[in-house]
């Protein structure tokens, strides 16, 4: 894990997400993520404000047999950008 900037969320070394578990979001982030078979290592830096671009969705059901992952990137920088992401992560969590 990267954790070296104090600007990122940072929570245990593996985090396991069980059924019905999602984690997600625009924020900075440094963490990695079990479930079922799959690990994943998620670091999002934006370059203000601790918000940004960077869109992130990991989410289990079905008993830890459906795994779902989407990563996705705004272009730009500012505000801008941080109100068009959440509104596409928001969008995406209300449809999964």
């Amino acid at each position: 894990m990267h954790g070296k900037n104090s600007e990122i969320e940072s929570t245990e070394p593996i985090q396991r997400l069980k059924c019905s578990g999602m984690l997600g979001g625009i924020r900075n982030r440094d963490i990695e993520i079990t479930a079922g078979k799959v690990i994943a290592s998620i670091y999002s830096l934006s370059c203000d404000g601790g918000k940004g671009g960077d869109i992130y969705y990991f989410g289990v059901c079905k008993g830890d047999q459906i795994t779902r992952l989407a990563i996705a990137d705004v272009a730009g920088h500012g505000e801008a950008v941080t109100d068009v992401s959440q509104y596409v992560y928001d969008s995406l969590k209300d449809h999964m």
